[in-house]
C-alpha cells in the first residue's frame, strides 16, 4: 500500500513537471532600481545590487533585515540583541553601538539615513523594493556607507482606490495583520495608510525557573503618505511612520562551553539547545517615528530634488548576558543594560540634468545633526556566588550589584557635497565619474561610574570633539558586449568616521579618539540576460582594501576579569569575494532563482597587543554562502491558480571576533521554507499554507563568549513553526 502511494505521488509529480517544462518560458520582467538616485534597469547600473520586488517581499515573509541577509550574496549579519542588528556586507560592519560610534552599512528608509541600530528594529512592511548595494558607496550616499546601502523603497499612494488586509496564525502563538488602503483624494493629491502588527510568543526556557517565553515578541507600525502633483513639473511626497517593538530577549542559550555548562553537568542537567539558566526575563522595548518630505521640481533641463526629515528612536534593553544557577539558587549574572534615545534632522538637496546628449549630472549636498544620549551599565549580580567572600565590593548581608555605568551624550554634525557624471562614450560604452567630499564633528561627553572591580575602573567625567573629512572619488566604466550582455569595472573608495568609546574602563580611553576607516574596491562586473530575456544573470569580483578599519575587541583587565568592548582600528584588510545571482524563467510556470557568494578575507596588519591575529578571518565573513528558491505558479481552469515556493539557504561557519575563537563562531546551517497557496481568480483573494525552518535546524542568530572562559552568549534562531496566512484584495 505504501509503496503503490509512493508510486503515485511520483507519477503525479512526473506528470507536472512534464506539463511545466512542455509550456513555453515567458520573458522575465525588468527589474527598476532607483540605487543612483534615478530610475535605472538593474541590468545596466555597475554596482552590484540586489533588488527584491514587493512580490517576492511578500510571498517570502521578508520582514526583517535578517530575511534580507539570506537573499543577497555576501550579505551576513548578527542579532546581539534586538536593538543592536549587526549588519555585514563583504565582511565589513560594526559591532560597537556607544552613542559616538557609527556603522559602515546603512540603512535608507525613502532616501532618508536611518543612524541608529535601534531606528532600524521596525518591521518591513508596505515596501515597493529592496536594493542592497554591496560594498562602498562613497558618492551618492557618502554618510558612514563604506560597506553598503540598504535602499528601503515604501509603495507611494496609488491613483486609484486599492487595498488589501492580511490576517496569519502559526504555532508558538504567532498572530499577525497587515492592512493598507490607498488612493486618490483629489484629481492632485492622493493618500495612503498602512499598518502592521504581531505576535508571538518565546521558544527558549530556563532549566532553573519558572520561564519558558525567552524571545517572544510583539510589534507594531504605521506609515501615512499624501502625494501631490499640482502641477506638470513639481510632485511632493509627504511620508509619517512610527513603530512600536517590545521583546523578551534577547532570551540566549547554555551554549556547550565554559562555566554555565560546567555548572549545569554538576546539577545533574543536560541543556538543550533552547534552554538557559536565567533566573529572570531580559527585555527589550523599541519604538522609533518620522517624517519626511520629499518634493521633486523640474527646473530648466533638470530636475531639483529636496528630501527634509526628522527621526526618533528609543531604547530600553536588559541583556541577561550571563546567568548561572544551582538548584534554584542563584549563583549570579552578568547584566548589560541600555538607555538610549537619538534624534535627527537631515537635509539633501540635489540637481539632476541632461549636460548635453551624452552627459547626465547629478550634484548636491547633504546636511545631517544627531543627538544621542545614551546610558549603558554592567551589573554583576552577585547572589549565592559571593556568600562566601567579604571584600570592599560585597558584603554577604547587603548583597547589592557589582555596578559599573557609562552616561554618554554626542551631537554628530555631518557636511557632504557631491557630484557624479555619466558619459555616453558610444551606444557602447558610458563612463561614470563622481566625488564627494565629506566632513564630520562629534561632540561627546561621558561619566563613568565604577564598580571597583569590573569594567569601569576609576570614576571618570570627560568632554571631548573631534572631526574627520575624506575626499572620496569614483570610476566605472561599462561596456555593451551585446544586446544583451554588459560588462563593468569600478574602483570606488568609502569613509566611516572615527569616534569615542561607550563603556570605556577610564578617562583617558573614554576621550581618546579612534581613527575614521578607508576602503578602497576594485570591481570586475557582468549583467546580463539570457535564452530570449527568460534568465537574468549578475555576477561580480571584487577586492577591497581596508586601512584603520574599526572592530569591537573584548578587552581583560589586569585581574584577568572581563573589560568592556571596546572600539580598535584594526589597521589593514584585504577582502577579495565572487557574487553570482540567476534568475531562470524556466516555463510559464516555473521559476528558479540563486545566489553564491564567496569571501577570502584577512587581517593583513594588526598592530599592539592584536598582532598575534594578523591572519585571522574577518568577522560575519562566511567562506561560502548560497540560496536556492524555487518558485511554481500553475493556473486552473476557473481562473484562479496554485502557487508555490522553495526557500533553501546555506551559510559556512562564521567568526565574531578577531582572534577566531571555536567557541565564538556561527555554525555553519541550511534552513528551508515552504509555502504554498491558493489564488482566486484575479487575485481577489489567497490563502496560503507555510513552513519556516522546515527541516527544524538549530543555528544561531548570534553567538560570542567571555573572556577568560567563562561563558558562551549564543542566541539560538527560532526552531520549525508553521502557520496559514490569508489575504483579501480590493479595490481597482
Amino acid at each position: 500500500m505504501h509503496a503503490q502511494k509512493r508510486l503515485q505521488k511520483t507519477a503525479i509529480a512526473a506528470a507536472l513537471l512534464a506539463i511545466a517544462f512542455e509550456a513555453p518560458a515567458q520573458t522575465l520582467e525588468e527589474v527598476v532600481v532607483t540605487a543612483q538616485h534615478r530610475e535605472e534597469n538593474l541590468q545596466d547600473v555597475p554596482i552590484a545590487i540586489t533588488a527584491i520586488s514587493s512580490e517576492e517581499i511578500r510571498t517570502a515573509d521578508i520582514s526583517d533585515l535578517n530575511s534580507i541577509s539570506v537573499r543577497t550574496p555576501g550579505f551576513s549579519m548578527g542579532t546581539f540583541t534586538p536593538a543592536q542588528p549587526q549588519l555585514f556586507i563583504r565582511g565589513v560592519g560594526s559591532n560597537a553601538d556607544g552613542a559616538a560610534e557609527d556603522q559602515s552599512v546603512v540603512v535608507f528608509l525613502d532616501g532618508v539615513y536611518v543612524g541608529r541600530t535601534a531606528g532600524q528594529a521596525f518591521d518591513l512592511f508596505d515596501l515597493e523594493r529592496i536594493e542592497i548595494l554591496r560594498g562602498p558607496q562613497g558618492t551618492l550616499y557618502g554618510k558612514n556607507a563604506a560597506g553598503g546601502a540598504i535602499n528601503l523603497v515604501s509603495q507611494k499612494p496609488s491613483e486609484t482606490f486599492s487595498g488589501a488586509v492580511e490576517l496569519s496564525a502559526g504555532d508558538l502563538g504567532y498572530f499577525s495583520t497587515r492592512g493598507k488602503v490607498s488612493g486618490p483624494l483629489s484629481d492632485t493629491l492622493f493618500g495612503k495608510v498602512s499598518f502592521t502588527y504581531k505576535e508571538r510568543d518565546g521558544y527558549v526556557d530556563s532549566l532553573v525557573a519558572n520561564l519558558d517565553d525567552f524571545n517572544a515578541y510583539e510589534s507594531q507600525g504605521i506609515r501615512a503618505q499624501l502625494l501631490g502633483r499640482p502641477s506638470d513639473t513639481m510632485e511632493w511626497l509627504l511620508t509619517v511612520d512610527a513603530s512600536d517593538d517590545s521583546r523578551t530577549g534577547p532570551g540566549r542559550s547554555v551554549g556547550d562551553q565554559f562555566l554555565q555548562a560546567t555548572i549545569a553537568g554538576l546539577g545533574g542537567f543536560a541543556p538543550g539547545f533552547y534552554q538557559n539558566m536565567l533566573t529572570q526575563e531580559p527585555s527589550s522595548d523599541v519604538d522609533s517615528q518620522g517624517v519626511s518630505l520629499q518634493m521633486d521640481w523640474d527646473v530648466g533641463n533638470g530636475t531639483l530634488t529636496s528630501i527634509t526629515a526628522y527621526r526618533e528612536a528609543n531604547a530600553k534593553v536588559t541583556d541577561i548576558a550571563f546567568g548561572v544557577a544551582f538548584q534554584y539558587l542563584g549563583l549570579g549574572s552578568l547584566d548589560n543594560s541600555v538607555d538610549e534615545s537619538s534624534s535627527q534632522f537631515s537635509q539633501e538637496i540635489r540637481y539632476a540634468t541632461d549636460l548635453s546628449d551624452t552627459v547626465f549630472l547629478q550634484t548636491g549636498v547633504y546636511y545631517l545633526n544627531e543627538d544621542v544620549d545614551r546610558l549603558e551599565s554592567l551589573d554583576i549580580v552577585c547572589g549565592n556566588l559571593c556568600a562566601g567572600f567579604s571584600n570592599n565590593f560585597y558584603n554577604a548581608s547587603n548583597p547589592l550589584p557589582l555596578y559599573g555605568s557609562a552616561d554618554q551624550t554626542n551631537e554628530t554634525n555631518s557636511y557632504g557635497v557631491f557630484a557624479q557624471a555619466q558619459w555616453s562614450v558610444n551606444d557602447r560604452a558610458d563612463v561614470t565619474l563622481g566625488a564627494r567630499y565629506t566632513r564630520e564633528t562629534k561632540d561627546a561627553t561621558n561619566v563613568g561610574t565604577p564598580d571597583g572591580a569590573f569594567a569601569i575602573l576609576a570614576p571618570y567625567d570627560v568632554k571631548m570633539d573631534e572631526s574627520w573629512s575624506a575626499f572620496t572619488p569614483k570610476a566605472a566604466i561599462n561596456y555593451q558586449l551585446s544586446e544583451d550582455v554588459m560588462a563593468y569595472a569600478s574602483v570606488s573608495t568609502g569613509f566611516k568616521s572615527g569616534g569615542f568609546q561607550g563603556l570605556a574602563p577610564t578617562g583617558i580611553a573614554a576621550s581618546t579618539p579612534f581613527d575614521e576607516e578607508n576602503v578602497t574596491t576594485y570591481e570586475l562586473g557582468l549583467k546580463g540576460t539570457l535564452l530570449d530575456g527568460a534568465m537574468r544573470f549578475n555576477g561580480a569580483i571584487f577586492t577591497s582594501d581596508y586601512e584603520d578599519l574599526q572592530v569591537l575587541v573584548l578587552t581583560v583587565q589586569p585581574d584577568g576579569l572581563p573589560g568592556p568592548q571596546l572600539t580598535a582600528n584594526a589597521g589593514e584588510a584585504e577582502i577579495t569575494g565572487i557574487e553570482l545571482e540567476a534568475q531562470w524563467q524556466v516555463t510559464d510556470m516555473l521559476q528558479l532563482a540563486a545566489t553564491y557568494a564567496n569571501l577570502d578575507t584577512e587581517y593583513t596588519q594588526l598592530d599592539n597587543d592584536l598582532a598575534v591575529n594578523e591572519g585571522n578571518l574577518l568577522r560575519n565573513a562566511p567562506e561560502n554562502a548560497y540560496s536556492i528558491s524555487a518558485i511554481f505558479d500553475m493556473p486552473l481552469a476557473s481562473g484562479a491558480s496554485l502557487n508555490a515556493r522553495v526557500d533553501f539557504s546555506h551559510k559556512d561557519d562564521a567568526y565574531q571576533d578577531i582572534p577566531n575563537q571555536e567557541a565564538a563562531k556561527m555554525i555553519e546551517y541550511d534552513v528551508v521554507n515552504l509555502r504554498a497557496a491558493y489564488v482566486a481568480e484575479g487575485a481577489q483573494w489567497e490563502v496560503a499554507a507555510w513552513v519556516k525552518n522546515a527541516t527544524d535546524e538549530e543555528y544561531l542568530l548570534h553567538n560570542s563568549v567571555l573572556n577568560p572562559g567563562l561563558a558562551q552568549l549564543p542566541l539560538p534562531a527560532a526552531p520549525r513553526t508553521v502557520g496559514v496566512t490569508a489575504t483579501w484584495n480590493f479595490g481597482e
